[in-house]
């Protein structure tokens, strides 16, 4: 039996806590395999948001258990819409703006202001997109889904504003680079995975790579939601204080 359990907020206590349960990385091997394919995906999701729910009620680990794929994936479909929402959506924005504005360039023969405007555009794409990653929106907006169980909150401005709000901010932005530290894993094995796509590797051996950045960026996420939901309970303490 596991008795409730404060959350971590340093990543080796984070990740010591998610490898106390003897299945850890069986279950990450499985939602690797899952998230590799386009089907899986909101299974791998659905399961790090089910651990998201489970930390906030005090329960970590055991980590979620096999059960019900069908809410699964449907709450994983709803935490893969948060990602969209914040990461695709302001480059799809921008990629619009991008098209339009060039054609509007060259229809009116003003193409010496082409590349310098278009530089522009992508440069203030760019700045959005690591703005939202900084911040942390999509961790950010899976604790108010977990939460409340409201997609449409958790798509709103209310995540961005929940970002910036002290005493929330401090709090996030400590978690944010403490969650980054536990992608390392990964990262390496992104590297080898290209070096093996470089060397034009068996098939097989590339699909393993694959597999276990993958299952490493499972792992991550899990380590993630602990260190979020710490600092989301930090912040409400010193609001309650």
């Amino acid at each position: 039996m596991y008795a409730p359990l404060p959350s971590p907020t340093t990543m080796p206590a984070a990740v010591a806590l998610v490898c106390r349960d003897p299945a850890w990385w069986r279950k990450c091997l499985l939602h690797g395999a899952l998230a590799m394919t386009i089907i899986g995906l909101p299974l791998a999701t659905g399961f790090i948001m089910e651990s998201y729910d489970n930390t906030r009620r005090g329960f970590p680990i055991p980590l979620p258990p096999w059960r019900d794929w069908t809410l699964r994936a449907l709450t994983g479909i709803f935490a893969l819409l948060i990602d969209l929402a914040f990461f695709l959506l302001p480059l799809m924005v921008g990629g619009l703006t991008l098209g339009c504005v060039g054609l509007a360039l060259v229809l009116a023969a003003q193409t010496a202001l082409l590349e310098p405007i278009m530089y522009s555009i992508v440069v203030l794409m760019g700045l959005v997109w690591l703005f939202f990653f900084l911040i942390g929106v999509a961790p950010i907006g899976r604790l108010i889904f977990a939460e409340e169980g409201q997609i449409e909150r958790a798509l709103s401005i209310e995540t961005v504003r929940r970002a910036l709000q002290p005493p929330y901010r401090a709090h996030f932005w400590r978690a944010r680079w403490a969650s980054l530290a536990a992608y390392l894993p990964a990262a390496v094995i992104a590297l080898i995975t290209g070096s093996l796509v470089t060397i034009n590797a068996p098939l097989v051996v590339i699909g393993l790579a694959g597999w276990l950045l993958c299952s490493a960026g499972v792992f991550a996420q899990l380590v993630g939601a602990q260190l979020y939901v710490a600092a989301e309970r930090q912040a409400q303490r010193e609001l309650r204080a």
